[in-house]
């Protein structure tokens, strides 16, 4: 019976070790694409040049690849430079989505992203318009364990 105490007690660490080490493995890749017609049909074709005014569509697909749910995952992306955000152009299922006008440092919602400008002498407040976007949050409450989804945004080349 001594022999096989050993076997037992290893035999339940390697049951609970898929417990304790079970973790969430969640990867992103992303897509540039732009509109173009084809003999009158508009389609989505991949983003390798753009031009001024055009209006550049960014999809991030996001797999968890873990064996548990990635709970609060928080995906951040800058606006690309020489582009402007198209207002309301964010999407995320379940997603909770913010902005930041700092270069990534805070993230809030587009009605509390204020900053101060010297006018006549006197620092005023201003509600920050889409042009001031630098980075855009997405933070999604639960990715189950192979679970996937895509969240996204337009730009408007300058």
């Amino acid at each position: 019976m001594k022999k096989l105490f050993p076997l037992m007690i290893v035999l339940i660490l390697l049951f609970l070790s898929g417990e304790v080490f079970a973790k969430a493995l969640l990867s992103i890749s992303m897509k540039a694409e732009k509109e173009i017609f084809v003999d009158k049909v508009k389609q989505k074709v991949e983003a390798t040049t753009v031009n001024s005014g055009d209006v550049i569509f960014y999809t991030l697909t996001y797999v968890n690849s873990g064996d548990v749910a990635a709970t609060d995952a928080v995906l951040d992306d800058p606006v690309p430079q020489g582009t402007v955000y198209v207002d309301g152009s964010a999407f995320g299922k379940d997603a909770d989505i913010t902005f930041s006008i700092d270069n990534g440092k805070t993230f809030r919602k587009p009605s509390l992203l204020t900053y101060e400008v010297k006018i006549n002498g006197k620092m005023e407040k201003r509600v920050a318009s889409p042009d001031k976007y630098t980075h855009i949050r997405w933070t999604i409450k639960e990715v189950p364990a192979k679970g996937n989804g895509q969240v996204g945004f337009q730009v408007r080349v300058k």
